[in-house]
């Protein structure tokens, strides 16, 4: 349960942040201009998609459930024990979604990346990439 604890902590605080090209709006403007436009336009994805980290992890965690319980069918079907193989695969499908949607849930999703690279690219930055 700790360790769980842990891996939510850690996946909540890695943040994926836009890589910005050196030319010559980043050398113009410096890092920190870049950080704080960084900063701004993240925030703006977030406030326009309304996202909500939370039924990310739940939609994920119930995902992983149910293919966990399928799986256990299917090795049901092999052990003759059908009940406690689709138990122990739904509990494993639903902590291995659990931790993933944690670890999604602290990086931005496909369209919040494309509105912080847009709103990026209109305060002249090139975004070349995330980390």
């Amino acid at each position: 349960m700790r360790l769980m604890l842990v891996v939510l902590l850690l996946a909540g605080c890695a943040h994926p942040r836009p890589i910005v090209y050196p030319d010559e709006r980043y050398k113009a403007g410096g890092e920190e201009a870049a950080k704080a436009d960084a900063d701004l336009c993240l925030k703006e994805a977030q406030a326009y998609l309304k996202a909500n980290p939370a039924k990310r992890v739940a939609r994920r965690t119930a995902r992983g459930g149910v293919f966990g319980a399928l799986l256990g069918v299917v090795f049901g079907a092999f052990t003759g024990n059908y009940r406690r193989a689709v138990a122990e695969g739904a509990a494993v499908g639903a902590a291995a979604g659990l931790i993933h949607g944690a670890y999604e849930a602290g990086s931005p999703d496909e369209i919040q990346r494309a509105y912080t690279q847009r709103c990026m690219g209109e305060k002249g930055w090139s975004v070349i990439g995330w980390k």
